[in-house]
């Protein structure tokens, strides 16, 4: 037995199949080896005279943060050792239609949960195809069942919030999995207006120097540096993996580095974008440090006046004739000076639902608090912002929320989101905390608490019920916190993964 790479190992296949030798293929993730692996290779085997196994590339494993467990050598060095299969390679893609490709398999073999499985990614209806455009066979074999997630869920406490599996333990988690289902298909056809400040977030990589001597200072090295588009921008990118019919409405200024990447995200969005001529964006430039991908310190460039007259009619004017035309109006408030009284009272008259975040931040800690803002149909804030907005610090969050926050908004939706405590959410009397999907592993907090508002308010507007849009919200929420900055969006697929298998 011998792992090659698949160029090499086509060649070998090809020579196999010239000698009339059957060839099968196995494809996966196989992250922790069980019995259940062992009989399906066992039993394929009898069914081809040459079994090759190709495992996923890490990047390509889309089953939740923190996995795989084992990198793809390793898991591929388990693979070699094992007498059934004859030859392993690495497949650096997300699917095996390159490997079906190469290696021209006379079968292609998968278990039989897959045979009646929802294929939400897409991924086997490509491998089916790929492998009938050779005359190949798919089989689906009749092996046992076992689920290596749900031996490392138990295994390995920093992969699945223990706290989460407790709370699930005793639910139908296959009934909560159809009726997410559900909730996400009614939400792909909202007419969505998403309204908020834009905010272009710069990354500066740097290395790390010694301290001058002289001073008493951090010197680093520039290395390079990345610009992203954020805040509103941001939160719509992430929103169309879900929704297909987004408006946003934003302001930005005349920064040429902007230009290029405004005209692509216009290619993707519905937008009405207002161009402050003699102004720049709001800029949020951090610091990386190279050794470690972690942020060290940041610069903000802003102008407090940044709406102009002009403007400010030009969207008063938008908002009066088309408020009413969404299903959902989304306010992103960062603070920035674009929203103001004048826009949110225009929203609060015509919008048909409206949900609201107003985000604290270093630049108006204390100034922009969500009790500016008397009416909304779904509020959804971290417990800091709300702590701040009701000068409460002591009692527990029901108690802010029934004591404090309820005498100064007209609301009776709200959501708390807690990071790594999960959320509690209030809907119509009935309380609800729900833990987090993930606790340890963090590269970049930034966007989280967006993602999670804009596809809760969704959910909520179709009338889902908390535990569903909690789970579905929590779940997205823990996929951002894996990407550093808005360097990209978080994926469907992904995310339909991780949610089949928490709810396995």
């Amino acid at each position: 037995m011998k792992k090659y790479d698949l160029k090499k190992l086509s060649k070998i296949t090809k020579i196999l199949k010239k000698s009339g030798k059957k060839i099968g293929l196995c494809h996966g993730v196989f992250d922790v080896i069980h019995a259940g692996h062992i009989r399906h290779f066992e039993d394929v085997k009898k069914k081809c005279d040459i079994l090759v196994v190709t495992v996923t590339e890490d990047k390509y494993v889309l089953k939740g943060p923190n996995r795989p467990v084992n990198n793809h050598f390793l898991r591929a060095k388990v693979l070699d050792s094992l007498k059934f299969i004859d030859y392993v390679a690495i497949n650096y893609a997300s699917d095996a239609t390159n490997p079906i490709k190469l290696l021209e398999p006379n079968f292609y073999f998968k278990g039989k949960d897959y045979l009646n499985k929802k294929d939400l990614t897409r991924r086997l209806y490509k491998e089916v195809k790929a492998i009938k455009k050779i005359k190949g066979k798919i089989i689906y074999t009749n092996t046992p069942l076992n689920s290596s997630t749900k031996i490392i869920n138990k295994t390995f406490s920093y992969v699945y919030n223990q706290k989460l599996n407790s709370f699930l333990e005793n639910k139908n988690k296959s009934k909560i999995y159809e009726n997410c289902l559900l909730q996400l298909e009614k939400v792909k056809k909202l007419k969505v207006l998403l309204i908020g400040d834009a905010i272009i977030d710069q990354y500066d990589t740097v290395q790390v120097l010694n301290k001058p001597i002289k001073e008493n200072l951090l010197a680093t090295r520039f290395l390079s540096s990345k610009l992203y588009l954020g805040g509103i921008f941001a939160a719509a990118a992430n929103l169309s993996q879900f929704n297909n019919d987004i408006t946003v409405c934003t302001t930005i200024g005349k920064d040429k580095d902007l230009e290029n990447k405004i005209k692509i995200f216009k290619k993707k969005f519905k937008t009405k974008i207002f161009i402050e001529k003699n102004k720049v964006t709001t800029r949020k430039k951090r610091f990386v440090d190279l050794g470690y991908n972690k942020k060290i310190s940041e610069v903000y460039f802003m102008d407090d006046n940044f709406l102009g007259k002009n403007n400010l009619k030009k969207i008063l004017s938008f908002l009066e004739k088309k408020t009413k035309d969404y299903d959902l109006v989304i306010l992103l408030d960062y603070g920035h000076s674009f929203i103001n009284s004048q826009i949110y009272n225009c929203l609060k008259k015509k919008s048909k639902f409206l949900a609201i975040n107003c985000q604290t931040n270093s630049a108006n800690l204390g100034f922009n608090l969500i009790t500016k803002y008397n009416k909304a149909d779904y509020i959804c804030i971290d417990e800091p912002e709300l702590r701040l907005a009701t000068s409460n610090n002591k009692d527990d969050i029901e108690k802010v929320i029934s004591k404090s926050l309820f005498k100064k908004i007209n609301c009776n939706n709200i959501t708390i989101t807690r990071g790594q405590n999960g959320c509690f959410s209030y809907n119509n009397k009935k309380k609800l905390y729900v833990p987090a999907v993930i606790s340890d592993k963090v590269i970049d907090t930034i966007g989280a608490g967006d993602v999670y508002l804009v596809i809760s308010s969704l959910l909520y507007k179709v009338k889902s019920d908390q535990l569903t849009t909690s789970l579905i919200s929590n779940v997205a929420g823990a996929l951002k916190v894996d990407i550093l900055g808005h360097s990209k969006s978080i994926s469907n697929s992904n995310f339909h993964n991780v949610l089949q298998h928490l709810l396995k």
